[in-house]
């Protein structure tokens, strides 16, 4: 009798197995498993991306502790890269792994190597339940077949980089093109009036701007600079109340609006309410905003 019950027993065994594997499928499952598309040819220091689709029923989850460290090197090959993120779908909760491993074990001749099979354990259930990954194979190929003496014997001379025509024409072309840029840039940002243009009202208020220094009691003066060149280029005094007439007029000042509305909202209660105003940071912001405006000026801006 005893013997007939342990018979039954055994003959259980792979009926509760089968269960406990199709529980197991129920609770999670490897949806898609991508490997490296090429198997063979793979040399030290390539980089080779696995990506693993796992779907987990609730309360299922994939935490990122279960996943293999960074650094983790095993048999020459090192993990370098793990990503994780999770989406739900359909009720269930679906994770996307990517794994990045580089191979670093160096052969003198075409080998064998494998990615690691992995265990991927989740949590949040009352049952374990866990997804195996098998491993993949691959052919590591040496760089070079034998040892140093064999690739020193087989190295290859390197050519020779080709070499630029300097035919007189490109020189005068390339001298042509440098002559055009160095004008480009004094015009640019030279103060003095060198060329047509550059002798405008803030390109003189910008110039007299620099030369003044950025230190309490020059505000009154910094203003009237500024003030002296709005008032040349409207033809008579600029009040902040004609800005919109003046921009109407004078296009090339519309990306400054802003800039020019605060200027003069400051100015006048500086000039009208006698506040005090921190001089250095002043005389430097109005230099910057002068600049801007000679940059409109010359339609360069």
């Amino acid at each position: 009798m005893k013997k007939l019950t342990t018979l039954f027993y055994l003959c259980l065994l792979p009926i509760g197995l089968c269960v406990g594997a199709m529980a197991y499928a129920a609770e999670a499952t490897l949806v898609s498993l991508d490997n490296p598309r090429i198997a063979t040819g793979i040399m030290i220091g390539d980089v080779l991306e696995r990506r693993l689709m796992i779907e987990a029923s609730p309360p299922y989850e994939l935490p990122k502790s279960a996943l293999p460290l960074k650094g983790e090197r095993v048999d020459g090959i090192e993990l370098v890269g793990v990503a994780l993120q999770g989406t739900k779908r359909a009720g269930n909760q679906r994770y996307e792994v990517k794994l990045s491993y580089q191979v670093f074990a160096a052969a003198t001749k075409p080998s064998v190597m494998r990615l690691p099979a992995l265990t991927l354990a989740l949590g949040g259930g009352d049952a374990p339940a866990e997804v195996n990954v098998p491993a993949w194979h691959f052919w590591s190929s040496p760089l070079a077949a034998g040892n140093i003496h064999t690739a020193r014997s087989n190295a290859q001379p390197q050519r020779k980089p080709a070499l630029l025509d300097t035919g007189p024409e490109r020189l005068v072309i390339a001298l042509a093109i440098f002559l055009v840029g160095v004008a480009g840039l004094v015009y640019v940002n030279a103060d003095r009036r060198w060329l047509p243009w550059m002798g405008g009202s803030f390109a003189q208020a910008y110039r007299k701007l620099r030369k003044m220094p950025a230190q309490s009691g020059r505000e009154a003066q910094a203003l009237g600079y500024m003030h002296q060149a709005f008032n040349q280029v409207h033809g008579s005094t600029l009040f902040r109340r004609q800005l919109g007439e003046f921009l109407a007029r004078h296009s090339q000042y519309r990306p400054l609006a802003q800039d020019i509305d605060s200027f003069f909202q400051r100015s006048e209660t500086l000039l009208f309410t006698g506040e005090n105003a921190n001089g250095p940071a002043l005389v430097s912001e109005l230099q910057q905003l002068c600049r801007r405006l000679r940059d409109c000026e010359r339609g360069v801006a």
